[in-house]
């Protein structure tokens, strides 16, 4: 009588697990995504390594644009730096331009410093207050050269030509952006993005309390 009880009382043991397991893992995912997060007290960030970073910021170009009815531009291959001193991010880009007129090319390098922000609106990480340093071209080559001609011709010459690019391809550029599995969970967790902040570990976006 007694086994037969202890039998009984296993398997009534084995199928409240059978019960419980499942409930058990959703409750260890939910504490595993806290964590992900951050314990209580702490700052909850998500960080995106210079390394990760260069690579979405490499998904965003090549980048065209006609300047002026003048030159076809073409800005690629971009090289990104942390700047943790000023909270910045610089960036190398290499041009190519093309004149509509004479048909001349040129290649050079532009090279910029910008801020991020976060937009909640579509949940990006995007470039602001982008400020163009400085714009060169490759010296040596005939059709460069006279490439550079007519970009000095206009008015301003070259470095306000890198002003433009800033201002028309690069202000306000989306680099990352949460996808909607990300943004569902954060709401979840009582979470939204917030500040951002470019440190020497990488960049940081700061998770705040929704409505906080």
């Amino acid at each position: 009588m007694l086994c037969q009880r202890h039998q009984r009382h296993q398997r009534h043991q084995r199928r409240r697990g059978l019960l419980l397991g499942p409930a058990l893992a959703g409750l260890g995912a939910a504490l595993g995504l806290l964590q992900g997060c951050g314990h209580v007290g702490l700052p909850r960030v998500i960080t995106l390594s210079e390394a990760e970073l260069s690579a979405l910021v490499a998904r965003a170009f090549p980048v065209q644009q006609r300047l002026l009815e003048v030159l076809d531009l073409q800005l690629s291959a971009p090289r990104l730096r942390l700047l943790p001193e000023t909270n910045r991010l610089s960036v190398l880009l290499v041009v190519q331009a093309q004149e509509r007129l004479r048909g001349g090319s040129g290649r050079g390098e532009l090279r910029f410093d910008s801020a991020l922000r976060y937009e909640p609106l579509d949940a990006s990480l995007r470039l602001t207050q982008v400020r163009a340093q400085q714009l060169d071209f490759l010296p040596g080559v005939a059709e460069t050269s006279a490439t550079v001609d007519t970009l000095a011709a206009l008015p301003g010459g070259v470095q306000r030509i890198g002003r433009l690019l800033a201002e028309r391809l690069l202000e306000d550029l989306v680099v990352y952006r949460l996808n909607a599995e990300r943004r569902a969970q954060l709401r979840q967790l009582g979470l939204q993005p917030g500040a951002v902040t470019v440190t020497a570990r990488g960049v940081e976006i700061t998770l705040a309390r929704l409505g906080g």
